[in-house]
């Protein structure tokens, strides 16, 4: 099985490099082929660029859902909190990771941190049809393979391809010096450590909304507006993906795992994950194990 998705409390994805000092990750994922079957809401400080190689996804992202086709992509900037689904069974995407440190101070501040830092660009949809976002998409899948090759002066070939991305990517963004703010709000970054630390608790929406210093209707538009659902609804999602990390890796008994992730009765955690996962939690483990034999 391939890696899986690794987040801190924030729902940081914490992204493993084999060089630190040159970070760049490239990934081939197929989504039907991950523990969840999606890829769990999160985000991460490095620029990310996605191409999609079969099949279509749909990228959840600041409360929409959009579909992409084979032979599209997107571009999401850092600290963006965003969610992939598979709509065809054969999804599958390359994806590109790059820390935001680049070993050339004057591109760094002159052209890699005006992008970050322009909080009107969460993201760009890439459209093959346009002959700008074509190359974007087309540098992606040059750097996969290069990547996976490894031959001589590949890091050399990768960094072109990625300040290729960028330069295509700048006729994308109006940068305006006066609109400097973080895309992504770190109340919202505040609301997901506590759900994430006290999910196996009650919690309250008064208690979120204090974390945030809003009023409780304020909290929720805001949650909203940046994971796609209401912080309640969120909390059941968190719950039933904790569900399976003790399903799969562990003994315990249905019973047990409904306590330890905070569901309030055994059959309103078979019922909540039967409507989600599309089978009962004994039947999901079941597949799991055989399919790990």
């Amino acid at each position: 099985m391939k890696r899986e998705i690794i987040l801190n409390s924030l729902n940081e994805e914490l992204i493993p490099y084999t060089e630190p000092g040159w970070q760049h990750s490239l990934e081939y994922t197929t989504i039907s082929e991950r523990l969840l079957g999606y890829i769990p809401l999160h985000w991460h400080e490095e620029l990310q660029f996605v191409a999609v190689v079969k099949g279509t996804i749909e990228l959840h992202i600041l409360g929409r859902k959009i579909n992409l086709p084979e032979g599209s992509g997107f571009f999401i900037n850092s600290g963006v909190i965003h969610e992939i689904h598979a709509k065809t069974w054969n999804a599958t995407f390359i994806c590109w990771n790059i820390g935001i440190t680049l070993f050339d101070k004057h591109i760094q501040t002159k052209y890699i941190l005006p992008i970050i830092q322009e909080g009107s660009t969460p993201y760009v949809i890439l459209n093959p049809l346009k002959d700008r976002h074509n190359l974007i998409i087309q540098a992606i899948l040059t750097s996969y393979d290069c990547y996976v090759k490894k031959e001589k002066s590949f890091e050399l070939i990768i960094t072109i391809q990625y300040l290729t991305c960028i330069k295509e990517l700048l006729h994308e963004i109006v940068l305006d010096s006066s609109n400097r703010y973080p895309i992504y709000d770190q109340r919202v970054k505040n609301i997901l450590e506590y759900i994430h630390t006290h999910y196996r608790t009650q919690i309250k929406l008064e208690t979120l909304a204090e974390i945030a210093y809003l009023s409780k209707s304020e909290t929720n538009r805001l949650f909203k507006k940046h994971v796609g659902r209401t912080p309640f609804t969120y909390i059941l999602d968190y719950r039933l993906e904790r569900s399976i990390d003790l399903l799969i890796g562990t003994r315990s008994t249905i019973t047990e795992i409904a306590i330890e992730c905070g569901f309030s009765s055994v059959s309103y955690f078979i019922d909540k994950f039967k409507k989600s996962f599309h089978r009962t939690p004994k039947k999901y483990r079941d597949e799991k194990w055989l399919r790990n034999r």
